[in-house]
């Protein structure tokens, strides 16, 4: 199987509007203001500005203002969660991992915090660890992502070896988000390791009715449907493999039945 790198869960890019707040009052016919410096405000502001430097590939600048957004608050969980993404996206893995123990340290129960730390620890191989990690985030009381995170704990699963528990940890994904992409062509591919060429097919048939096919998606229903003796579907399948994506290494597998 493919290896996959996981993804952590995404954090907030969009830039948070104003460091103040303004009151206007009323005094005799005349408008006066009280402006109040927010010091939270602002560091959210500095975080998501240091972010969206990431995304650009300035790292300089991201630091920078990711440490002022630290030093503007720094109790918050979110801040220290947007350090540890820069530290892992920098190779700085030591103090990435401080960075998100301080956000289980000031939030335990951090929904993000625990996704994006079992990736961190999944991408460093402790397996076990990063599981419970996981198993912790889905656990959090009004945590959205439950989807995401069971599919990065089936990722690591299959990187540790355990196929059996990357399946299950599919099958919630898919409870939690029936359409999710990873996860159903995932299954499939886990499946068809197995033999249940069956199985496979019909999460591939899962696929297809909810994504464009992509040349993973092409190839295993080849190689499935050929096993299963649907020969008049592998060649479909193959003929659209050839026709989508002509210079892919599938398509030029499947010309030259290598299968």
């Amino acid at each position: 199987m493919q290896k996959r790198v996981l993804l952590p869960a995404a954090l907030l890019l969009g830039l948070l509007g104003g460091c103040v707040s303004e009151t206007v009052h009323l005094t005799e016919g005349r408008q006066s203001r009280d402006v109040v410096f927010s010091p939270s405000q602002a560091a959210m502001t500095r975080m998501n500005l240091g972010l969206e430097y990431l995304r650009r590939g300035d790292a300089e600048q991201a630091k920078f203002n990711l440490d002022r957004a630290l030093s503007q608050d720094p109790r918050n969980p979110d801040v220290h969660l947007a350090q540890a993404y820069f530290y892992q996206s920098v190779s700085e893995f030591d103090k990435a991992e401080q960075s998100y123990r301080q956000v289980l340290k000031l939030a335990p129960r951090h929904g993000d915090g625990l996704n994006n730390y079992g990736a961190f620890l999944c991408g460093r191989e402790r397996f076990d660890e990063a599981d419970v990690m996981f198993r912790k985030a889905v656990a959090v009381p009004g945590y959205v992502q439950v989807a995401d995170t069971y599919e990065n704990a089936a990722l690591c699963a299959i990187g540790n070896g355990q196929p059996g528990a990357a399946l299950d940890y599919f099958r919630r994904a898919l409870e939690y988000s029936p359409a999710k992409p990873r996860a159903l062509l995932g299954s499939a591919e886990l499946l068809a390791e197995q033999g249940d060429n069956a199985a496979a097919l019909v999460f591939l048939d899962r696929y297809r009715q909810e994504h464009l096919p992509s040349p993973q998606s092409l190839w295993l229903t080849v190689r499935t449907a050929q096993a299963q003796g649907q020969v008049a579907k592998a060649q479909q399948a193959g003929a659209e493999l050839v026709r989508l994506f002509p210079d892919s290494e599938q398509a030029r597998r499947f010309l030259t039945n290598d299968y």
